[in-house]
């Protein structure tokens, strides 16, 4: 008995067919094309929408018993570096020296800091490629990620709230201190600098204590400035300083310089002669 082309059948055939593929799939298509009347290739190729090619070599294999090997992984498009050995070289000597480790180590990845558009400028530029000798730039963050190259930003390590030493680390921090403060020529100052400030006519909500309008944003200050402070302990005395740039090393020397000869003054006085 011929097998009937029923709407039922048709959908049923269309299901079988698509959760096949390579050999098994074009078996299944020949064994039906079999149970056809003459043209059931051109009817299943109108009706079904199968590739009448597929239909042959099936047919083909299901006549002779040689089943085709299907070669999936030599089809397609190649990748640039397979294409261009040169190119990934090149690739890897510009992204190598940007590049930074995982900082906890738990990985090997590399995590670079250069964008594929950089890198596509450094090769036309430094290396002398033109422009249809390297892939666009989406392509070329296709290949960073092939060669072992991530985008992604370099978390900082989050350090140990407390190691085996920190006890002993402060024990010994509060004996130091003790023995400074009952050193009578030495003076213990703690400094410190803080964020920068914006200098301006703002106040939360728009008005001060005063009542008087005010900016609620400070997009547009009229100066940053930096605090720095210094504390002596023993004296609860305390020094604030101002800076327009960066509170540097330098910036607090010189802070402590200015202050010296006064602190000098009671060094001496606590001095027993």
């Amino acid at each position: 008995m011929k097998l009937q082309l029923t709407s039922e059948v048709k959908v049923t055939l269309r299901i079988a067919c698509g959760l096949l593929k390579g050999a098994s799939r074009r078996f299944f298509m020949a064994s039906v094309v079999v149970q056809l009347d003459r043209g059931g290739q051109r009817r299943l190729a109108q009706e079904l929408g199968w590739n009448r090619d597929l239909i042959r070599k099936g047919l083909h294999e299901l006549r002779s018993g040689i089943t085709c090997v299907d070669a999936f992984s030599s089809r397609g498009r190649k990748n640039w570096e397979e294409l261009h050995p040169k190119l990934a070289i090149d690739v890897k000597e510009i992204v190598d020296s940007h590049c930074e480790t995982d900082p906890t180590f738990r990985t090997t990845r590399l995590y670079r800091r250069l964008t594929a558009g950089e890198v596509r400028r450094q090769l036309l530029e430094d290396k002398g490629y033109q422009q249809d000798q390297i892939p666009c730039e989406r392509s070329m963050r296709d290949l960073l990620a092939r060669l072992g190259f991530h985008p992604r930003k370099v978390v900082k390590s989050k350090p140990l709230r407390k190691i085996k030493e920190t006890d002993a680390i402060f024990d010994q921090v509060h004996l130091v201190n003790q023995q400074a403060d009952a050193d009578s020529g030495t003076i213990r100052l703690s400094i410190d600098s803080k964020a920068v400030v914006a200098i301006g006519n703002f106040s939360r909500g728009g008005t001060n204590l005063k009542e008087e309008e005010t900016l609620d944003h400070d997009f547009a200050p009229d100066a940053k400035l930096t605090p720095f402070g210094i504390f002596r302990p023993d004296t609860s005395e305390t020094w604030l300083h101002f800076t327009s740039g960066t509170a540097t090393a330098d910036f607090m020397v010189d802070r402590l310089q200015e202050l010296w000869p006064e602190l000098k003054k009671t060094v001496l006085l606590r001095i027993p002669w």
